[in-house]
C-alpha cells in the first residue's frame, strides 16, 4: 500500500482595485504607465522583475509581482513567469522590470533573459509581447527592435 498526496492548483486573487488605465496595452507608454500605477515600479529603491497577463484581445487579465532583486539585479527564472501566465490562461504576457539608477538601458543579461522567455513563450503557446525598461523613463526592447 502507498500513500499519494492529491492536490488541486489555485489561482489566489491578493487585491483588486480600479485604476484609471485602458485595459487593453496599445503601445509601450501604456504598458510601462500599467505597471508604474499598480506596483510603484518607478519608486522602487531594488530592482522589480514584474508581468501583466493578457487575452486574445491584448486586455489585461491579471499583474504579478514576479521577483524583487537588489539595487541593480533581480533573478528571473522563465518557470516562475510562466506559471503564472498557465494559471491565468494567459494568450500572451508583457514582462517589465525597472532599474532605481534611472537608467533605463537594457544590459546584456536584460537582453538574454528577454531571449529566454520568448523561446519559453513559444514553446509554451503564450506570446512575449514586450519587454519594458522603468528608469528616467520608458524603454521599449520591441521599439528598439531587441524583440
Amino acid at each position: 500500500m502507498v500513500n499519494i498526496q492529491k492536490y488541486s492548483v489555485r489561482l489566489v486573487k491578493e487585491e483588486g482595485r480600479r485604476y484609471d488605465l485602458d485595459k487593453k496595452i496599445n503601445d509601450p507608454q501604456s504598458a510601462g504607465k500599467l505597471f508604474d500605477e499598480v506596483l510603484s515600479m518607478q519608486d522602487r529603491p531594488q530592482e522589480v522583475f514584474a508581468m501583466a497577463t493578457l487575452d486574445i484581445k491584448n486586455q489585461v487579465t491579471g499583474v504579478f509581482e514576479v521577483s524583487i532583486g537588489s539595487v541593480s539585479s533581480s533573478i528571473v527564472h522563465p518557470r516562475d513567469v510562466f506559471q503564472r501566465a498557465i494559471l491565468q490562461n494567459a494568450a500572451a504576457i508583457i514582462i517589465c522590470h525597472n532599474h532605481p539608477s534611472g537608467v533605463n538601458t537594457p544590459s546584456k543579461e536584460d537582453i538574454e533573459i528577454t531571449h529566454r522567455l520568448l523561446e519559453a513563450g513559444k514553446i509554451l503557446g503564450i506570446d512575449v509581447l514586450d519587454h519594458i525598461l522603468i528608469g528616467d523613463n520608458y524603454y521599449s526592447m520591441k521599439e528598439h527592435g531587441i524583440i
